[in-house]
């Protein structure tokens, strides 16, 4: 057997990798969904004439002054975690801008039913059977006693993620006139309590008083032409569908 000499050969390895292999933890790099919808405009939002009880599409756009009308806001979006939607805000006008004269909001201080105070209202939010989709009834009346009229519903919609609890910024409230007090549809009806002053300087404030840092989507969204005809020039049923 014949012996030759040691010969030592020197063996290097390289990672496929940047970061080194002793150190913190590797922060991931890549982009969340949420930043990837906000990117694309993925999500659809959607404001929807519907019938009594919102249980389908209403194919009729006219209402006897007086009827309970019932919209469906919803909003929608491939391959995402489920959200969770809330009517902000809503106004009725005669034209579609939001902004035209005369106007009545009858939702406001982030998803208070304003118009359910009122004696003979029968407007409130509805109980959610989908996380993604909010309804609400709301009384038709006229601005113009006089003769029918055309009217547009405008609602800023709000969408958060599904797991996250209900908060001031973030609920649906309408006024309980059996029990007198405001009551919100899921969630402590406490979160309601600001309904009757202020709730904007409440803002991203959850009712644990913790600042909120959950990234919201909003979109404004607007229904109509609905044509509300004066009692005394109806010549159709009340309900109409």
């Amino acid at each position: 057997m014949v012996r030759g000499q040691t010969i030592v050969i020197p063996v290097e390895c390289h990672y496929k990798r940047k970061q080194r292999v002793h150190g913190e933890p590797i922060a991931p790099t890549w982009v969340p969904m949420t930043s990837t919808i906000g990117a694309f405009d993925l999500l659809h939002f959607s404001l929807s004439i519907m019938t009594k009880s919102c249980t389908s599409h209403r194919s009729s756009s006219v209402y006897q002054q007086g009827e309970a009308g019932f919209l469906e806001a919803r909003v929608e979006v491939p391959l995402h975690p489920s959200l969770t939607l809330y009517v902000d805000s809503c106004v009725a006008t005669l034209k579609p801008d939001l902004l035209s004269r005369p106007r009545y909001k009858f939702i406001s201080n982030h998803g208070c039913m304003m118009d359910s105070l009122l004696p003979d209202s029968s407007s409130r939010f509805l109980l959610r059977d989908q996380a993604n989709r909010l309804c609400f009834s709301f009384k038709m009346f006229n601005f113009n006693q006089t003769s029918p009229e055309q009217m547009f519903i405008s609602c800023h919609l709000r969408a958060t993620l599904k797991q996250k609890s209900p908060s001031r910024h973030n609920k649906a409230c309408f006024f309980h006139k059996p029990k007198f007090r405001w009551r919100s549809i899921e969630g402590d009806s406490a979160l309601c309590e600001c309904c009757n002053t202020d709730c904007s300087g409440l803002a991203g404030v959850k009712n644990h008083g913790h600042p909120e840092t959950d990234e919201t989507f909003e979109a404004r969204r607007t229904a109509g032409p609905l044509h509300v005809v004066h009692q005394a020039y109806w010549t159709g049923e009340l309900s109409v569908s």
